[in-house]
């Protein structure tokens, strides 16, 4: 019985170990996805706003009189 017995504790923190580490393997995917994700988020954003920070810079040349020169 005693035999039995440590046998299935052996089995339940074997597979407990076995399934941790898989799930650690899953996280460190999932981070690694997410910060890729992140990274081209950011670069989408950081376009849009060159762009945006040209056409300010577009209108206020156009908005702005010019004044001929003498």
């Amino acid at each position: 019985m005693d035999q039995a017995i440590l046998a299935l504790l052996g089995v339940s923190i074997t597979l407990m170990l076995y399934l941790d580490r898989g799930r650690r393997a899953d996280i460190a995917l999932l981070r690694e996805e997410t910060q890729r994700g992140f990274a081209q988020l950011t670069e989408v954003v950081m376009d849009l706003v060159n762009r945006v920070g040209r056409l300010e810079g577009r209108a206020e040349a156009a908005s702005t009189p010019t004044k001929p020169s003498p």
